[in-house]
């Protein structure tokens, strides 16, 4: 599944991946910590040292954005990805973390998510 940068994802919205199942993206907050600590533990046990910054941020110079879907009920997080704002050059995002068998999906939309809004933020500098 392709996301032009064309068309930005955008924060709040919910997106359709592939094969059917949906998603929303939204900005990483406090309450994220569990979630995302068990997705660590789950994807990449020896990255603890990444958690705090996924959650407590400086959003001028960090962006971190959570992908959640509707599970039994239950807004579940699938994925979070962050990315450097203060960086030069062609943005990268810094982390990826998704879950499921929707990882590659859920990936390519947090990145391109992620790398729309630092070139926003790229061109608001520059402004």
């Amino acid at each position: 599944m392709a996301f032009s940068l064309d068309r930005i994802p955008l924060l709040g919205e919910s997106y359709v991946l592939s094969d059917g199942f949906r998603v929303r993206l939204r900005m990483a907050r406090s309450s994220d910590l569990l979630p995302i600590r068990a997705l660590l533990a789950e994807r990449h046990a020896d990255r603890e040292s990444e958690l705090v910054p996924l959650v407590q941020f400086d959003p001028r110079r960090r962006c971190v954005i959570c992908a959640t879907a509707l599970i039994d009920s239950t807004e579940t997080l699938v994925g979070v990805g962050s990315i450097d704002l203060a960086g030069d050059g062609l943005p990268q995002p810094d982390t990826l973390l998704v879950r499921g068998d929707h990882s590659e999906d859920i990936a390519e939309l947090l990145a391109a998510a992620l790398i729309a809004r630092a070139a926003q933020s790229a061109q608001a500098r520059a402004a």
